[in-house]
């Protein structure tokens, strides 16, 4: 594309990739098929780990071999197939370091025989919460009816249809950085949450290929309400100047990364970055996006004055799979800490607040039940 904005999208990625000491940032935009990209301290076709992104490619594969109305054969009768590609199944998102199962064909099938151990919060449709355990569960569910691996159903099912040539499950071409990089190899049993590898051009033919399959609609059908929109099957939706706009970011090991499709405008965005400040940057770059194609940006939600008796409700300590969150009221909303570090919080609702510092500046958490809290869109009871 070449056009006035690709020297803007170029100094928007520079600016960004700055602002939050990002050592390599690659980001591209397809808008009516037309495709421009642009990298900082690499090349736009570098391979990165995206993370979650591969849950979307994960729920397609889903949904062409599994009815999303089966059980699940592990979990008790009532979860569904869509339960699990929505986060709405009601359990814990974690099971432990899954590197102990090994890097061999059967890692995936030894973890889905621990599942039914995994806590549970509540029940089904109750309150949606991430949960990685489902889309191990999914991914294992569709290989056992393909007749194969998970990762040699979805090469044939979804990679090789939608035209990824360099998407896989091989290592990325850089290493991740900042304090949440991890070293060595993704652990095999996590794949179909999060195990690919990709670069822009690639992702971009994804939003692509998901935009023009009739089929690829059943994804962007709201099944959840996460704190800061709605969930589908792989795809979190919100609105941005009265438009649908879908996608899912990354984060793992010092990458994180984001896809992101506008269907209404046959638009496409694509991120990715080796840090662990890279969602930062990236957010920055989403919003010029949304400019540049809806004519605005994200809204930003103003503070909701809230009594010190209503803060002093929320204060306490919550658990989940991840670690513990400390809460406890501050001056102008909730003082959360996370297992990496303390954060303030503001309240835009009654029971719901936006991260104003940090790394996690403009992240959202709730309590959308009494003992409960939602922190990185993950359910954790309060336990003290």
């Amino acid at each position: 594309m070449n056009s006035p904005f690709s020297t803007l999208f170029a100094r928007h990625c520079e600016a960004a990739a700055l602002s939050f000491d990002v050592p390599a940032l690659a980001a591209g935009i397809s808008i009516g098929g037309a495709v421009e990209t642009a990298a900082v301290g690499c090349e736009p076709e570098t391979l990165f780990r995206i993370a979650s992104i591969t849950k979307p490619l994960t729920a397609t594969l889903v949904l062409g071999l599994v009815d999303l109305e089966e059980p699940t054969g592990v979990w008790p009768g009532e979860v569904r197939i869509r339960h699990l590609l929505s986060h709405t199944s009601g359990f814990d998102s974690e099971c432990g370091d899954l590197a102990r199962f090994g890097d061999g064909d059967d890692a995936l099938a030894v973890l889905c025989a621990e599942l039914p151990a995994v806590r549970r919060f509540l029940g089904v449709e109750e309150v949606w919460s991430y949960a990685n355990t489902g889309y191990w569960l999914a991914g294992h569910l569709a290989a056992q009816r393909a007749g194969s691996s998970y990762e040699d159903a979805l090469e044939e099912r979804v990679l090789r249809p939608a035209g990824l040539e360099s998407t896989s499950f091989a290592e990325p071409e850089l290493t991740g950085t900042g304090p949440d990089a991890v070293a060595g190899p993704y652990p095999r049993a996590r794949r179909p949450s999060g195990g690919l590898v990709s670069n822009v051009p690639d992702l971009l033919r994804f939003g692509r290929w998901h935009l023009v399959r009739p089929e690829s609609a059943q994804l962007r059908i709201a099944h959840g309400v996460p704190v800061d929109g709605v969930y589908g099957l792989g795809l979190r939706g919100q609105q941005v100047a009265g438009t649908e706009v879908w996608g899912h970011g990354g984060s793992y090991g010092g990458f994180q990364s984001s896809l992101v499709v506008i269907p209404g405008r046959d638009a496409v965005f694509a991120g990715l970055t080796n840090s662990g400040r890279g969602g930062q940057a990236l957010r920055l770059l989403e919003d010029a996006f949304f400019e540049h194609v809806l004519g605005a940006r994200r809204t930003v939600p103003g503070s909701v004055p809230l009594a010190a008796h209503v803060l002093d409700a929320f204060a306490g300590t919550y658990e989940n799979s991840d670690g513990r969150y400390q809460v406890a009221r501050a001056a102008d909303g909730l003082a959360v800490i996370f297992p990496e570090g303390a954060y303030r919080a503001r309240p835009i609702g009654e029971r719901t607040f936006e991260i104003v510092d940090g790394d996690r500046a403009g992240d959202r958490l709730d309590f959308p039940r009494e003992r409960f809290g939602r922190f990185g869109s993950r359910l954790a009871e309060r336990v003290g």
